[in-house]
């Protein structure tokens, strides 16, 4: 398997499940390639970090955010920096 199907089948694992041959073919050539292992790391990590950055479900029923405009730039800010840290440290 190439990099580029590997990356293409991490990507897609976080969409949907993947079949077993595309399980078995993935994780062979995680076993050899430092550098799939590090995206998928990456992926994963920034999936984290989004899912974390979702508002509460009030905003959409009630209509208005829970965080201060002047905040919520602040706080983007703030995990931008945290991204580029781990990125950089991976």
């Amino acid at each position: 398997m190439r990099c580029d199907q590997a990356s293409r089948l991490i990507s897609n694992s976080q969409e949907r499940q993947l079949n077993k041959a595309e399980r078995c073919a993935l994780s062979f050539h995680l076993l050899i390639c430092r550098v799939c292992r590090k995206y998928k790391r990456q992926l994963a990590f920034m999936r984290n970090v989004l899912s974390r950055l979702k508002e509460p479900r009030l905003y959409f029923e009630t209509g208005f955010s829970l965080i201060d405009e002047e905040q919520s730039g602040e706080m983007r800010g703030r995990i931008s920096k945290k991204i580029r840290e781990k990125l950089d440290s991976t």
